[in-house]
């Protein structure tokens, strides 16, 4: 190769042992993975709407619920002289930052599962290429 920039073969820039950029091509689509989105969904709605109207209140919100009362009473302990809708907005971070981390996880398997089917891995099939069962 020549330049000074190594350049990566196609279908390989999701491997791993490509140092710090693969680590931040991996963070880069983290921040928007399907996994951050649907993570940060389930924190936030079943909450939200258990905000809005009790009756709406589901197990499902229970983590949303978890992570704003921790959120709660470090902000009141902090400063207490704020409402409590005042706390929303470190909830909603804090929500984030759990969804980053879970879509960094999901991110970080699917790249591991990308680098085995280049090659890198044995053959899982059955049979040998070439045999049938003709």
């Amino acid at each position: 190769m020549s330049g000074a920039s190594p350049e990566t073969e196609p279908g390989r820039e999701s491997e791993l042992s490509a140092g710090p950029a693969g680590w931040l091509e991996i963070g880069r689509r983290a921040l928007t993975s399907p996994a951050t989105v649907a993570t940060t969904i389930l924190l936030i709605v079943p909450f939200a709407l258990g905000w809005f109207r009790t009756e709406l209140f589901s197990p499902l919100a229970l983590p949303g619920y978890v992570i704003y009362s921790v959120g709660t009473a470090i902000g009141n302990a902090i400063a207490p002289r704020f409402e409590f809708w005042v706390y929303w907005v470190p909830f909603l971070g804090g929500c984030y930052g759990i969804a980053v981390s879970v879509g960094t996880g999901y991110e970080w398997v699917r790249a591991r599962r990308a680098a085995g089917e280049d090659g890198t891995e044995t053959d899982r099939s059955p049979d040998p290429p070439g045999e049938s069962d003709d």
